[in-house]
């Protein structure tokens, strides 16, 4: 008769113990950190490069304090526009239509001050009643009636484009008077 020895079972660490000693001992490497999150940093690399080339190419006068204030000050539009844009991203929504609706906004402000005479203050109300009006139109479509953002807005651009071509009727006006924040219109 054969006697029955009892084996020991061998205690096998978890399966993603080994993964996770091995990312903890490299989290410290500033290369592998990198390369883990290359998708991020390359944005962050990149952006680098171009302001260093830039740099070399100017002598220095890219990185001017005069510089960046008058890209600053000319971009600001922009930059009023990317914070929006970014609570819209975060909500985990995306508007394509943000170029039409400000082109709409901006020609609706430029026929009321340019074309009809009235006061600055007038185009800019407006321009901003305007902007809410759409964004009531495009908050309806998706929270009332379901419709992805991604195709309300995406049809919002195509509207707001053709109405910005009938309230410009397909003409380009320029400049805005230097005052015409007293005078009323058609004086």
């Amino acid at each position: 008769m054969t006697k029955m020895v009892p084996q020991t079972e061998e205690i096998a660490p978890a399966p993603g113990a080994a993964q996770q000693a091995k990312e903890q001992s490299t989290d410290s490497n500033p290369m592998h950190l990198l390369t883990r999150n290359l998708r991020t940093s390359g944005i962050y690399i990149a952006f680098v490069a171009i302001v260093v080339l830039f740099a070399i190419l100017t002598e220095g006068v890219s990185l001017s304090p005069r510089n960046v204030t008058n890209i600053v000050l000319q971009y600001s539009y922009i930059l009023v526009l990317a914070i929006g844009m970014v609570i819209v991203i975060i909500a985990g929504h995306i508007d394509l239509s943000v170029g039409s609706v400000v082109a709409l906004c901006g020609s609706v402000s430029a026929v009321l001050v340019i074309q009809q005479g009235y006061p600055t203050w007038v185009g800019i109300v407006a321009a901003l009643a305007v902007g809410m009006a759409v964004g009531a139109w495009h908050g309806f479509w998706v929270a009332y009636v379901g419709i992805p953002a991604f195709i309300v807005t995406l049809a919002g651009m195509l509207l707001f484009r053709g109405l910005t071509l009938q309230v410009l009727d397909n003409i380009s006006l320029s400049p805005f008077p230097a005052s015409t924040a007293a005078s009323p219109p058609g004086s």
